[in-house]
């Protein structure tokens, strides 16, 4: 053995040309979607992955070799070097042992495959760096947009695999994601993995895991002037005509949230936002919230609990319409298109008993228009419906009333 050593000494300088060896890097290159370097104390070697091990001190050598299938790498050893049509010298290497690393991580792969190098080598430094990632698929089932088989790599997080599979359907919930592995099964909470950045609510996947997508448990639709997120199918066919000023979409409720927290789900209330006016549609109930109070104090009174079903409406300023006067509910409402004004008083519960509806105007503006003939309502239009004068015999009786007191009281004054 002591022979060898002195041979495999004596070739060494020759250096390992990359090019000549059998072993072409090229096909392990490492992939460009990496968005740090990976850390070796957290990347575990299983088969499919290939290493470079290199050798240096009293002997300086390197070569590239994958995991088996049971699992092992494979320790390597310069027995002659064998020169090319180039001239170039190529090493030839004999397998020595094969180390089983299935399960370490690069940290101590490369403590336990230098503990054997010592056998065969004194005074070198041994160093394992990985090439190339193994692939592995991951089966996405239930509200996906394409459920089926994802090919993955151990650097995926169940968040990457999700977006590989198309995204998550409106109704599915993004914080009770089940990540089945084995017989373990682990919560996801993507929601939660966004909004702070804990990489516990989001982990890495592995071979053979089934990511399982279940419908939402309770939901609230946000609309008006918010950010969003993500993109959401819409429960409604049609948004207003401004639509890239408003967002609608289906939010996962979780128990116990309020206001705020949806509203942070939602991406936020924009700078165009009617915040002040931002109300809460609950069956018949009609919830009258400050947004920007909210968003800035979510200690305030105004910081409800959402219950499931719950609408959150959060109006533009330009991008509301106002009925005002003697009508049930009065108010700002979504602006909507091509809708006339009798659509507007009744969805503000239509005129009261003493209401005037034929001086009913709008104001736009400077202008006061009529609405006899019904017109087309625009943003940010005022209707005002006045109150009827004298219409009712009690209005005459009250006035005659009015007027007997004071006939009364001024004759008591003169005697």
């Amino acid at each position: 053995m002591k022979y060898i050593f002195i041979l495999i000494i004596i070739i060494t300088p020759l250096a390992y040309d990359s090019e000549a060896s059998p072993y072409d890097i090229s096909e392990y290159g490492t992939r460009t979607e990496l968005p740090n370097p990976i850390v070796t104390e957290d990347y575990i070697l299983m088969p499919g992955d290939s290493v470079l091990i290199t050798i240096t001190g009293a002997t300086n050598y390197s070569y590239i070799t994958g995991i088996t299938y049971e699992g092992k790498v494979t320790l390597n050893m310069p027995v002659a070097s064998v020169p090319t049509m180039q001239g170039v010298y190529v090493p030839q290497y004999d397998v020595v042992a094969a180390i089983p690393v299935y399960g370490l991580s690069l940290h101590t792969a490369k403590d336990s495959i230098a503990k054997v190098f010592s056998r065969y080598l004194r005074n070198v430094d041994i160093d394992v760096t990985l090439l190339g990632m193994r692939t592995f698929v991951v089966l996405v089932v239930g509200e996906i947009t394409t459920p089926g088989m994802v090919e993955a790599t151990p650097i995926y997080r169940v968040s990457t695999v999700i977006d590989a599979a198309g995204g998550i359907t409106a109704v599915g919930s993004r914080a009770h994601i089940e990540l089945k592995r084995g017989r373990q099964s682990t919560r996801v909470n993507l929601d939660e993995f966004e909004r702070t950045g804990n990489v516990e609510a989001n982990p890495y996947v592995q071979d053979g895991d089934i990511i399982v997508i279940p419908v939402m448990r309770m939901s609230v639709v946000i609309k008006g002037a918010v950010f969003g997120k993500r993109e959401y199918e819409l429960r409604v066919a049609e948004l207003t005509a401004s639509r890239e000023r408003t967002s609608e979409g289906l939010y996962e409720l979780i128990e116990g949230e309020r206001v705020s927290d949806l509203l942070v789900k939602a991406g936020g209330i924009t700078p165009w936002a009617d915040a002040t006016h931002a109300y809460i549609e609950r069956g018949v109930q009609k919830i009258y919230v400050n947004a920007s109070a909210v968003s800035t104090n979510p200690d305030t009174s105004e910081n409800i609990r959402m219950l499931d079903g719950d609408v959150l409406v959060v109006p533009s300023v330009s991008s509301v319409v106002y009925v005002q006067g003697q009508v049930v509910a009065p108010g700002a409402f979504p602006f909507q298109p091509y809708t006339k004004v009798s659509n507007y008083i009744g969805v503000a519960g239509g005129p009261l008993g003493d209401a005037n509806t034929s001086g009913a105007h709008i104001k736009r503006g400077q202008d006061k228009i009529p609405i006899k003939d019904d017109p087309f309502v625009e943003e940010g239009d005022i209707i005002f419906v006045p109150r009827q004068v004298l219409k009712w015999w009690q209005d005459y009786l009250e006035i005659t009333a009015v007027v007997a007191s004071l006939v009364i009281a001024y004759l008591s004054i003169t005697k």
